[in-house]
C-alpha cells in the first residue's frame, strides 16, 4: 500500500494543487529518493514471518547484505536499475547513494554483530553435514 502511495505522490500533488490545496510535501525530488526503503520493508516482512528459526533470520540478513553489495556495484558503474524511483532522474549523484548504501550495510553489521559471532552454530544446526565439525564446540562435535 505504501509503495502505491509513493508511486502516485506527484499525481496527488497535482490534484491538490488543482483544488487550491497544494501539498508540496507530496512532490518527489531526487534527493528524497530513499533508495532501499521498499527492500527494507520486504526484509522486515521476511523477518516477521512465523515459524522461522534463528538461522533462517540470519539467512535473510546475509542475503540482504549481498543485495546491498550488488546495489553498490551497480551504483558505482552508474546503473540505478534496481531503484525505479531513482531511475526516472537524470544527473544522479551515484557516489552519494553508494555512501548511503555503505552506511546502511555498516548499520546492519553493527546491529546484528552478535549473529556473526554464532554463525558457526547456525551452520551446524542448519546444515550439519556441510559444516566443519572441528569448528563446532567440543560438546557438540559428536552430535
Amino acid at each position: 500500500m505504501l509503495k502505491r502511495f509513493y508511486e502516485f505522490r506527484n499525481e496527488m500533488a497535482d490534484f491538490t494543487q488543482i483544488k487550491n490545496k497544494s501539498l508540496s510535501e507530496l512532490r518527489v525530488t531526487q534527493n528524497e529518493c530513499d533508495l532501499p526503503t521498499g527492500y527494507l520493508n520486504d526484509l522486515n516482512l521476511e523477518l516477521q514471518k512465523e515459524g522461522q528459526l534463528v538461522h533462517d533470520l540470519y539467512s535473510h540478513l546475509k542475503a540482504f547484505q549481498n543485495k546491498i553489495r550488488l546495489w553498490e556495484a551497480r551504483m558505482l558503474s552508474g546503473n540505478s536499475c534496481h531503484f525505479t524511483t531513482l531511475s526516472a532522474y537524470e544527473n544522479i549523484a551515484y557516489a552519494q547513494y553508494v555512501e548511503e548504501l555503505k552506511l546502511l550495510s555498516e548499520q546492519i553489521l553493527n546491529r546484528f554483530s552478535h549473529f556473526k559471532k554464532v554463525e558457526d552454530y547456525f551452520n551446524l544446526f542448519a546444515t550439519p553435514t556441510k559444516s566443519n565439525v572441528q569448528n563446532a564446540p567440543m560438546h557438540l562435535q559428536m552430535e
